[in-house]
């Protein structure tokens, strides 16, 4: 399994973008990003992962998998500012900032106790409550924890099934 390393983070992505409009999305959501997340839009403003899977807790069995991370869009509804409407729209804490969901599970940053350095939070629901799962103390915490998942050989995968010969 290899995890990210700080190289080649993004496999497709929107434009960088500038420190200005970085600073400007943090005055709007009213917090401070974490760096690193700043640098990687920097590098592609949101976009799809080639480190996309990642297991909830050290131990747990139960792998991830987190297609993209939305970058900051000023007029849309797919990036970190349209999280206000998401958490309106599915009931979500309003102390986050959404940076991916598919409306049964989101990954977030957690701005409930600090302005400046965000839990990173996994949220699900079992149709009635949402849930609440810490996947890293930080954002680059969460970074470590990413990887390609395995890649399977398909040579070396054996059948599940026999096939009768006739």
């Amino acid at each position: 399994m290899e995890l990210y390393n700080g190289i080649d983070f993004w496999a497709e992505g929107e434009e960088p973008i500038s420190d200005a409009a970085i600073s400007l999305a943090e005055k709007r959501l009213g917090v401070k990003l974490p760096p690193s997340y700043k640098e990687l839009l920097k590098v592609k403003n949101g976009g799809t992962l080639n480190f996309p899977k990642f297991f909830l807790e050290e131990k747990d069995k139960q792998r991830i998998t987190i297609p993209e991370i939305n970058g900051i869009d000023f007029e849309g509804e797919k990036g970190i500012l349209a999280s206000k409407h998401w958490i309106k729209e599915c009931g979500l804490p309003d102390h986050i900032i959404i940076l991916w969901g598919d409306y049964h599970s989101w990954i977030a940053l957690n701005y409930e106790e600090t302005t400046e350095h965000p839990t990173v939070v996994y949220f699900y629901t079992d149709y009635e409550n949402w849930s609440q799962i810490q996947i890293a103390k930080d954002f680059d915490r969460f970074l470590k924890k990413l990887s390609r998942g395995h890649i399977l050989n398909p040579v070396k995968l054996k059948p599940s099934y026999t096939r009768k010969k006739m």
